[in-house]
Order: structure tokens, then sequence, then C-alpha cells
């Protein structure tokens, strides 16, 4: 369990606090590049609180301000798309990227005033075919390297949706490998029809389920970027078989692919504010462009994937909310729940997102009771603890240190009883030639 603090200090993200101090030391994904053509419409979002809107100017360079006009508080969703910045439509004002009024034509022509406003406003620049935003103080860091973001854009698939709860009981089960085995599983794990439905929807968490083993072990190594998690199940020869999760700072988690597959899946979990999250999930092939029928696969949301929305609304993120909800129970099936799934959501996307919202909006760990199949989760929150309570100049975050460093992928192995994990993973999640795993 936590103290009622330390609960704070993980949960909470708006400006001022430290974790929100944290996350705005990391660049922050924003909205898929596809979303905003030139001089086009822009739209509504909400990170860390504050209420924002994106666009792209008539040029093509991504802008991010605050939502309301610092004049007399009208929304810029409504506002004009111009060269150069956004322009109020309530009395002209207009904003360049960097927040400045560079344009007042509601005040006499001798005013000086337009120079004495500055209005929200982040750097964003695009990768991978997402557009990022950096919203901390200083200057921004080196972008990391991830690896979907160096792959042409045909190799990857990314989409996203609103989770009405708070960002960290969502990124904690990103690291769970132990939930799969219950959550994800059919009822009998010998069932080969479902199971191989499974591997072909879900990149190898089939494969760990049919084990049988469902109390695995875990070990968990800090790494220069964040932690490397291992799970270990035994198979029926004897072998262990190792699903092994990356937690890259502060907000990136990356479930492993089943073993020798050339697929890499990633989440990015990013606070709207403490009770909501925008799930970011991006898979990526890395030797060669993702074929339709794989990303029909994703669409159908037969995997971590969701995207059946419901009808757009006018609010932040409003037209990502997912179809399947707490208002119609995620399209609960009771049949295959009685009968053949262990749990009758359709699909683990959803399944993931019922159960964590099911938690409440905001989980009280003062009152949870962990076992040893949480192991991960508690060294994770320890790393991120320790992370935002350090002082000012001493928290530099990791990619600002080496950004190659998060140029990695998660795997899975089977390996003899007893066979080193990190040693035998390190040549499948390492890419770049040369490159070393920094165990620290």
């Amino acid at each position: 369990m936590l103290s009622k603090d330390d609960n704070e200090l993980l949960t909470r993200t708006g400006r001022g606090t430290p974790m929100g101090q944290l996350l705005r030391q990391y660049w922050i994904p924003v909205v898929c590049s596809g979303e905003l053509l030139p001089g086009g419409r822009v739209k509504r979002v909400q990170l860390l609180g504050e209420r924002l809107v994106v666009f792209r100017t008539p040029a093509g360079t991504p802008g991010l301000v605050g939502e309301f006009c610092p004049h007399r508080g009208a929304s810029l969703y409504f506002g004009r798309n111009e060269t150069g910045g956004m322009r109020c439509v309530y009395h002209g004002w207009k904003f360049g990227l960097d927040g400045q009024c560079v344009d007042m034509p509601s005040e006499p022509p001798e005013s000086n005033f337009a120079g004495k406003v500055c209005h929200t406003a982040y750097p964003c620049t695009e990768r991978g075919g997402v557009v990022f935003a950096w919203m901390g103080a200083d200057t921004p860091a080196p972008f990391p390297e991830l690896e979907w973001t160096l792959l042409p854009t045909d190799h990857v698939f990314a989409s996203m949706r609103v989770q009405d709860c708070n960002w960290f009981q969502a990124l904690e089960g990103g690291i769970d490998s132990s939930h799969i085995s219950f959550l994800h599983a059919p009822i009998d794990h010998t069932n080969a029809t479902i199971t191989v439905d499974m591997d072909r929807a879900s990149f190898g968490v089939g494969a760990a389920v049919q084990t049988g083993d469902r109390a695995p072990r875990f070990e968990v190594v800090d790494t220069a970027y964040g932690a490397l998690i291992g799970a270990r199940r035994t198979e029926p020869d004897g072998r262990w078989h190792w699903r092994i999760t990356q937690f890259l700072m502060p907000f990136y988690t990356m479930p492993p692919a089943g073993a020798g597959e050339s697929v890499v899946q990633s989440h990015i979990w990013v606070p709207m504010d403490d009770t909501h999250v925008v799930n970011w999930m991006v898979t990526w092939h890395t030797e060669r462009p993702l074929a339709r029928e794989e990303i029909q696969l994703h669409i159908e949301g037969k995997g971590a994937h969701v995207c059946d929305y419901a009808p757009a609304i006018p609010e932040p993120y409003g037209d990502v909310r997912t179809a399947a909800n707490r208002d119609n129970d995620y399209f609960m099936d009771w049949d295959a729940h009685r009968t053949r799934m262990f749990c009758g959501i359709p699909g683990f996307g959803v399944q993931d997102q019922a159960i964590q919202e099911s938690q409440g909006p905001l989980v009280d760990r003062s009152e949870e009771r962990l076992g040893t199949s949480d192991t991960a989760i508690i060294h994770v929150r320890k790393r991120l603890m320790t992370a935002a309570r350090a002082p000012r100049g001493r928290g530099t975050p990791p990619s600002a240190v080496d950004p190659a460093a998060f140029c990695v992928r998660s795997a899975s192995v089977i390996l003899p009883a007893g066979a080193s994990w990190v040693e035998a993973a390190t040549p499948l999640i390492v890419v770049r030639p040369g490159q070393s795993l920094t165990v620290v």
C-alpha cells in the first residue's frame, strides 16, 4: 500500500505538482499528424490539466496554444487559423506560435498593448506520424530515440482513446504481466481454438497463457531509461518462459511480443487531468510496412488497439471516446463470460479499459493489498516518486542524458531453467548495433 501523500504524489499532474513538473520534462504526444490539415480546423485537447487547441498553420507548421483567449476568455477553437498563428474571432487578437500577441486590431494604432500580452503556447515537433509538444519551462530536451519514431511511417500504426481514470492506474496495467492469465484468457487454457485466435490478435499473450502457469515470478532491473521487467512462467517441459516488458520514463510501457516476432507494441499514458488519460497505442513492424490486413486486425479491436469510437462530442479529445464504455457495460458478452472466457468483454484493449476504469477515477492506494505479482508495480512507483522528488537540476530526465538509450524493444524468450533472462534478452531488446543495455 501507499500513504495518502505518496498516492497524491503519483497521481496529481497539474501545474505546480511534483509529478506534473516531472512530466513536463519530456516530450508529450498530442495528436496524430494526419489529423491536422494545413490551414484546417483546430482540435480541442487537454494535457496535464490544461485546455489547449492544436492546429497546423497554412504553411504546415503544427501549433499548440491555450484554448481560451487571454483577452476575454473566448475559445480559440473557433479561431481563425492564419499564417503564423491563431486569431481570436471575438476581437481579432492574433497570437504567434510562441504565444506572443502579434496583432490587436481592436486597439487604436498608437497602442503598444499587444507587445505586453503573451498567451500560453508550447513548441511542437513531429516524429513517427505524431505531433509532440514540449510543455516544460526549460529549453526542450533532445527527443528520445524511440524506435517507431525512426521508422518509415508505413511501418507504424498508432491509435488513441480516452479513458475515464487516472493516468497511473492505467499505466500500472501496462506493466502488470500477471493479469493476462485471467483477464485476457479463456477459462480453459488448453482450448486450442481460442488460443490460436489469441495468438493472432495479441502478439504473444496466448503463448504465455498456454503454459498453464498462472503465477509468474517477477524480476525487475533499473535501466538508464526506466526499468526492465521479467515475468517468468514455467513451460510444461520445465523450461522458463520469460515475458519481458519495458517501462520507459515517464509514461511509456512496452508489453512483450511473442518469441521471434518482428512486431512491437507500446502504450503511452498521457494525463489529460487527474481523472482522465489519453491511452496511446503504437504498433510497428521492425523490418517492413504493416500489411493492410494487419492494420485491419487492430482497427477491429482484436488486440490492444480500440478504434471503435462513440459519436464525437465538443470536449477535449471528444472524437476518441470509446463506443464500449461504462454506460453499456463495455459490450459485455455474458454468455462468453459464463462459458468460454474468464472475462466476456470483447477485445483485450476494452477489457483493460473496463477494469482500469472500474477501479474508480483515482485509486486510493492506502487501501490496497499487494503481493509478489505486484513487484514491477511497486518498483515503477518508487522510480517515478524518486524522480518527482529530485531537487531541480538533479532530476534530469534520461532522455536528455542519452536519447539513444530509449531505442529498445520488448521481447519474449524461452530459456533453460536457471538461465539469465537479462543476458538472453539483451540482443533482442537493444536495437542499435553495438549498443549495450545499461543497467543501473
